[in-house]
């Protein structure tokens, strides 16, 4: 029936009708004429729904239209849509519905409008909110009591839905003559708000949604009418703010305001705007305030990026570097500027050097001053780069290059290879630098960084190695494990090939050691009468550096000795052949001055000679 009907209706628009339920005789083939039901619609419906809107709805009264008024008016509609032709007068309906719109919007709203320009921006907005408010109203009101058109005729004759009719109507009748003055009004209350000045959000919003109404599904009306504007007016606006700025502020000063500016319209798009207004916005502010004075605040004089970095400034650098990393190689300047720092702080170190040596201090291999102060240096700005600058790729390749010219730049007779080399001796050998066991290995890491820009690292290979076979030879060395991990940095810094002969070094003697077990286990000194203590070191030819060994007519006990090893090395490594290299032995000789006797630690050649 029509009433359940209705009720199902109703109910689904989420308005609850009352307990008592009004019946409505569908059995009286009552004809209603147009006028005489148009008469009756807008007497009931139409004037009341104006009269309201013209008078604002009172406080307090929670519907505009109670239920009973409402199913006679809807009531009414239906019977005039569903009566038989040629009395069925939905398409007048549909008509009459966009014309009551149309009549009011012309002869009252477009007449309230005209009046509030030129009044400010505030009066005509809140006009327009009031206006747009009792449109959507209205809009509602009249879509329920013709739901009817909507169902039927409107899909039959693809028609617009009456939502879509009265958005059309209002768009334009209203919105097309005052779109050009109302988007005036926002730009300038936002231009005020820019200035600190506090506005109504809500109103603009409020606006602002209506720009997005009257693009009927898209933003085409938002964007070409408010956010066009908008983004020349921004880009006015900030072309003279960055003159006055630039003008009177240093760079990590206006680079606070460039900030706070970004925020404050970050914040204006989550206020009010449009979430898709954002990156262009923001690309409008970045351009104007950063991108054209881009080098001039990189360079400039007394604030600019080399005078944060002089006085580490961390802050500002901070700053500079989110800032400028909003534009499209906005960086590449900056690094660029901080590349060219941090090669003068290092040929500044370098100099300081050459002044040393021009000064008359005697040049040697060893120059642990220097290579800390390098160190340092490094360490500097690595933590800057990581902490001021993020770790950004731009500038810690800006870093590699700087160091790779600081580092590859020798002055007097020996290299910087061979100078990093042999303050990684000191700190490796016993006796040398004091440091704790982490103190050492954080040491070594530093000093492979530095490696790292060595361009001819084979040169640091080879004095490496030569000073590495001193200390195991010699047995200078503080710690195994300190060396080992030494070269295990080496290797995953230039891979296996580099460090072979040093990782066989570290081999020998590991070997050595079981060897000497084995061979004082075979007891073959006692099982020849010697009477000397002898302990071989068996090195592979290749792993280590070349030694010369002069030919010795040595001691008949030495000889003795000699030959005992070496008769039970064959018989054990009958395929290798050794090679004695007394140049690199060393032996424990008792002797006695008087009456008191000292035992003397000298090299096998000392001890042939004192024999």
């Amino acid at each position: 029936s029509l009433i359940d009907r209705f009720n199902t209706e109703y109910l689904l628009k989420g308005i609850h009708p009352q307990t008592s339920i009004i019946m409505v005789n569908t059995s009286n083939p009552r004809t209603i004429q147009l006028d005489v039901g148009w008469k009756e619609i807008k007497t009931k419906a139409i004037d009341a729904l104006l009269d309201m809107l013209n008078e604002g709805i009172k406080s307090g009264k929670s519907k505009m239209f109670g239920h009973q008024e409402f199913v006679k008016v809807y009531t009414t509609c239906y019977d005039m849509c569903t009566q038989r032709s040629p009395y069925n007068w939905s398409g007048d309906l549909y008509q009459r519905h966009g014309e009551t719109i149309e009549s009011y919007l012309t002869s009252t709203v477009i007449q309230a409008l005209r009046e509030k320009i030129g009044q400010g921006g505030n009066i005509l907005l809140t006009e327009l909110q009031l206006r747009w408010t009792n449109h959507q109203i209205m809009n509602k009101w009249l879509k329920k009591f013709f739901t009817y058109l909507d169902r039927y005729y409107v899909k039959h004759h693809s028609l617009p839905t009456l939502s879509q009719a009265g958005l059309r109507h209002f768009k334009s009748h209203i919105y097309l003559e005052m779109k050009q003055p109302t988007s005036a009004a926002i730009l300038a209350l936002i231009n005020e708000e820019r200035e600190g000045a506090i506005i109504n959000k809500t109103l603009v919003k409020s606006i602002v949604e209506l720009y997005e109404s009257m693009g009927m599904g898209t933003l085409d009306s938002y964007t070409s009418d408010l956010e066009g504007p908008l983004l020349d007016s921004t880009r006015e606006y900030y072309a003279k703010k960055r003159q006055e700025w630039i003008d009177t502020d240093s760079t990590p000063d206006y680079l606070i305001k460039a900030e706070r500016a970004l925020l404050e319209e970050k914040n204006r798009i989550a206020d009010y705007l449009n979430p898709a207004s954002e990156g262009k916005l923001l690309r409008v502010c970045e351009e104007e305030i950063l991108e054209k004075v881009e080098t001039i605040l990189l360079e400039k004089e007394g604030s600019g990026c080399k005078v944060l970095l002089a006085n580490d400034k961390s802050e500002d650098l901070r700053r500079m570097f989110s800032q400028f990393s909003r534009l499209n190689k906005g960086l590449n300047l900056m690094a660029a500027i901080v590349e060219q720092f941090i090669t003068s702080m290092g040929l500044e170190i370098i100099n300081q050097r050459q002044a040393r040596l021009d000064g008359g201090e005697k040049d040697k291999n060893d120059d642990p001053e220097f290579v800390k102060a390098l160190l340092a240096l490094h360490d500097k700005y690595l933590g800057v780069i990581k902490s001021d600058f993020s770790g950004h790729s731009l500038f810690q390749k800006a870093l590699k290059d700087a160091f790779v010219e600081i580092v590859n730049k020798n002055v007097g007779q020996y290299t910087n290879a061979e100078l990093m080399s042999t303050f990684c001796d000191r700190v490796l050998k016993s006796g040398g630098e004091k440091l704790s066991e982490e103190q050492v290995e954080n040491t070594l890491d530093r000093v492979v960084q530095l490696f790292s820009y060595l361009t001819d690292k084979d040169m640091f290979a080879e004095i490496y190695r030569n000073q590495l076979a001193k200390r195991l030879l010699n047995q200078r060395s503080a710690s195994d494990d300190a060396e080992k991990v030494m070269i295990a940095k080496l290797k995953m810094q230039c891979g296996t090939h580099f460090t072979s002969k040093m990782e066989g070094m570290l081999g020998d003697l590991a070997v050595g050691t079981g060897q000497r077990n084995d061979f004082e286990s075979a007891n073959e000194m006692t099982q020849h009468e010697t009477k000397m203590d002898f302990a071989v070191q068996v090195l592979t030819t290749g792993f280590w550096p070349t030694y010369k060994s002069p030919d010795v007519a040595l001691p008949p006990s030495m000889e003795k000795c000699m030959d005992v090893f070496k008769a039970w090395h064959d018989n054990k490594h009958g395929a290798r052949k050794l090679s004695w290299m007394f140049s690199l032995g060393n032996a424990s000789v008792r002797a006695t001055f008087g009456k008191k006797s000292y035992d003397l630690q000298v090299t096998t050649l000392q001890a042939v000679a004192l024999n």
